[in-house]
């Protein structure tokens, strides 16, 4: 019985080898070539991104974004914002590394130092342009609310007298637009004005006095600014006391078409200070220059 069993699994496995080998040896199918059915798609960068055609520079196209050369650290992506933020500003970077580079002085004279500069930056920021108020009470009354509140004077046409702030600062302005309230006369004698705090003047078209007398700051800016504001109208110009300006500020006093009388101090005449008086007097012959205390 042993016998016919081993027979019988000689006579079967042969035929399964060879039918299993058969399996193997026929060939595939041919599958259908997938690149002929694939549109051609056109040519990728390294980073897998589509090849950016190139397109001829406009520059009408060209945005203010594009025209950055850098993003601000606080604006950059993945950048930590926290409330601290509302006291960053792009200008203070300067100052604080100035600040740590400086070795610290509590000497009392340096602290007073410190003191009065805090304070002069103050007074400086409040004297800055602020549009609210021109939009309410027009640009003559702004500018004499400007003057009077830090204790200078001015004068309307049409009227005989000054409006100046008492010992307690009160005075008496229109707090609204009068169409008929047109300054005449400015007088800054003593005054802490700042350059920054002449563009509260700007727009006044028939302003014919002004006087700057005491003025520590005024300088040659000032009378560069002073020139081109009032250019058209101002007739009398003060600048007694101001040891600060130059014959190169005073010789931007040519582009005044109407000045007739200049009052300037006989401390600075040098033979460069006078020989621009001179040339003054050439440009505008009805100029009148008046030197020293003559009142």
């Amino acid at each position: 019985m042993c016998s016919l069993i081993r027979s019988t699994r000689n006579l079967i496995k042969p035929q399964f080898h060879c039918a299993c080998y058969s399996a193997l040896k026929q060939p595939k199918p041919e599958e259908p070539d997938e690149t002929l059915s694939k549109p051609v798609e056109p040519p990728k960068q390294a980073d897998n991104k589509p090849a950016v055609t190139e397109q001829k520079y406009d520059s009408k196209l060209v945005t203010k974004e594009d025209m950055k050369w850098r993003t601000p650290w606080h604006q950059r992506e993945a950048s930590f914002y926290s409330t601290l933020r509302t006291f960053y500003s792009e200008h203070n970077q300067n100052d604080l590394l100035k600040l740590l580079q400086t070795p610290i002085n509590l000497t009392p004279s340096a602290i007073k130092k410190w003191w009065t500069e805090k304070k002069e930056f103050k007074e400086m920021m409040l004297q800055s342009y602020i549009p609210e108020r021109n939009q309410t009470l027009g640009n003559e009354l702004a500018a004499a609310h400007f003057i009077v509140h830090r204790g200078g004077a001015v004068k309307f046409y049409n009227e005989d007298w000054w409006i100046k702030a008492n010992k307690y600062n009160e005075y008496k302005l229109p707090r609204f637009y009068q169409e008929d309230k047109v300054l005449q006369a400015i007088d800054c004698t003593d005054m802490n004005l700042f350059y920054e705090g002449l563009v509260n003047l700007k727009d006044l078209k028939q302003v014919e006095w002004l006087r700057f007398s005491g003025v520590e700051k005024f300088d040659d800016w000032y009378l560069d600014r002073i020139s081109n504001m009032f250019r058209h109208s101002l007739v009398y110009l003060d600048i007694r006391d101001c040891p600060n300006y130059t014959e190169r500020g005073l010789g931007a006093l040519h582009r005044m078409e109407k000045l007739k009388i200049l009052c300037i101090d006989d401390m600075l005449m040098t033979e460069s200070f006078e020989m621009t008086c001179l040339l003054l007097q050439e440009v505008n012959p009805d100029l009148d220059i008046k030197i020293g205390d003559f009142e």
